[in-house]
C-alpha cells in the first residue's frame, strides 16, 4: 500500500518524496 506523507509547502523537497501535491484553494505568497 502506497505511503502518504503531510508536509507544509515551504519544506524543501527530500529524495525520498514521490509525487507532491498541494491541497489547499491558493498556492501561498512567494512559492512557485
Amino acid at each position: 500500500m502506497p505511503v502518504i506523507q503531510v508536509k507544509r509547502v515551504y519544506e524543501k523537497p527530500a529524495k525520498s518524496d514521490g509525487a507532491r501535491f498541494l491541497v489547499d484553494r491558493l498556492w501561498p505568497r512567494g512559492v512557485k
